[in-house]
């Protein structure tokens, strides 16, 4: 749904009104440290679902957030980014192997993982669909997902949705958003 009273123009990605508070979790980063729901709520958030393993699509995402780095560092007071896993078998070693290959082990990066049970509620709330395939090279594990994007407020009073995450879009999103 578009939201009325908020300038559309301003902004690249669909604006939403109907933005609920996330669902409870509890959930550790590529550091062992816990974070909830309630964890950044004074900060702008952005959003997107990868893991660390990942052949197709999550390089291209880390690799769009590593053109940005400089400035998400710059706005590290105002803005958190935080990555959910879909990988319920994610381990913090691997995720923070990612991560330094793309300096992006940056304060205002959060890599939030944990069981399938605790994930799920997460993917749903943001409707990831997430499968699973095992292909015929070496029985390997496929997770089949999409790369949305979400930039949220810290009032929630502005919700953006990017289907596909598109860095051009979002950082100049950012930089409308989080001064």
């Amino acid at each position: 749904m578009i939201s009325c009273g908020i300038d559309n123009s301003k902004f690249m990605g669909t604006i939403t009104n109907d933005y609920k508070p996330l669902p409870e979790f509890n959930l550790i980063d590529q550091n062992n440290d816990s974070f909830d729901q309630n964890s950044f709520e004074s900060k702008s958030l952005l959003i997107t679902f990868l893991y660390s393993s990942c052949k197709t699509e999550c390089p291209a995402v880390l690799n769009d957030l590593f053109t940005i780095k400089d400035s998400l560092s710059l706005k590290s007071d105002k803005l958190q980014v935080i990555i959910f896993s879909i990988d319920p078998l994610e381990s913090a070693a691997n995720v923070k192997d990612i991560l330094n290959k793309y300096q992006l082990d940056i304060e205002s990066l959060s890599y939030l993982m944990g069981t399938k049970e605790q994930l799920k509620p997460i993917w749903q709330y943001f409707y990831v669909p997430v499968g699973n395939v095992v292909t015929n090279k070496g029985n390997s594990n496929v997770i089949l997902h999409s790369t949305p994007a979400y930039l949220i407020s810290p009032n929630d009073s502005i919700s953006l949705i990017y289907t596909e995450f598109d860095i051009q879009a979002i950082k100049s999103d950012l930089d409308a958003l989080v001064d």
